[in-house]
């Protein structure tokens, strides 16, 4: 078994890991707990990696290590000499630690559930749930350097929906709803999962496709366009798309200038004649 199986990928350490580690790490503080004895209690001390599975592995795994917990806690009590009037005592006491490593458990992992809940909705647009336009420009912002490290090309589709107003205004705003949960969920099946897709608002689209050229980016973009119209005519919807892809190879440029080259070249499209892709290579 490799390292990497072992530890999970880079900067995610695997279950199996986090529990081998909180395992061994009980059985020190058991071992501490048994040298100091029963007068000087280190029990706090098992809510570190009853914490620390609950943050990193889950409910699940910080549920078995605070069984461990308790059992190590009360073998350490009995070991350090601790005489009770009645083994129920030992019992009693054990089941309340266990009790309080379990709320901490399931505490902690509401916690980091709630966490990255969070995360989700400040960067994730609220009604399509793909990126909103400030983790977009983040996103490029990083590519941007990527690609200029390491000299790839990237390519910016910016794709506004044709008619929606007036789809809208004739079937309601429901209806414009589901067009633009369609228009995400045709374009998720149909790029790949490296490519990043954005509402950046109303009814414009952005996506951010890595290390894409000029003909990858003409097929990608013509392919998501015929999937988007095909979508669309079998619902009854009149809506078409103008689209404008902006590839870029050796980027000095930032973000915004970017994703402004493509809305530039969406809207020559929009004023053309609508439902219509134009690109453009850049070099700067």
């Amino acid at each position: 078994m490799s390292t990497r199986t072992i530890l999970g990928s880079p900067g995610k350490l695997s279950k199996p890991f986090l529990a081998i580690v909180g395992f061994f790490l009980v059985l020190l503080i058991g071992a501490l707990d048994t040298i100091t004895g029963y007068d000087l209690s280190v029990s706090v001390l098992y809510l570190f990696p009853v914490m620390l599975l609950a943050w990193f592995a889950g409910a699940v795994p910080a549920v078995l290590i605070s069984i461990i917990s308790a059992v190590t806690w009360a073998v350490a009590d009995v070991a350090s000499g601790h005489i009770h009037s009645d083994g129920a005592i030992l019992v009693w006491n054990a089941l309340m630690m266990l009790g309080i490593f379990l709320v901490v458990s399931f505490t902690t992992a509401a916690m980091k559930k709630s966490s990255i809940s969070e995360r989700g909705h400040a960067r994730n647009d609220y009604w399509t749930r793909v990126a909103n336009a400030g983790y977009f420009y983040e996103q490029v912002s990083m590519e941007i350097i990527r690609s200029a490290r390491y000299n790839r090309p990237l390519t910016i589709a910016y794709l506004d929906i044709d008619n929606l107003k007036q789809v809208n205004d004739s079937f309601g705003y429901s209806t414009g709803d589901n067009i633009l949960r369609a228009v995400v969920a045709t374009m998720k099946t149909t790029l790949r999962s490296t490519d990043i897709i954005s509402r950046l608002g109303g009814d414009e689209f952005a996506v951010l496709m890595p290390e894409t050229k000029l003909e990858h980016a003409t097929a990608a973009t013509h392919k998501v366009r015929d999937q988007l119209l095909e979508t669309m005519g079998k619902n009854g919807w009149p809506i078409t798309f103008s689209i404008g892809v902006a590839i870029c190879y050796n980027p000095t440029c930032t973000a915004h200038e970017l994703i402004k080259k493509a809305e530039n070249l969406m809207y020559a499209a929009k004023n053309s004649s609508k439902n219509m892709v134009k690109f453009e290579t850049m070099d700067w």
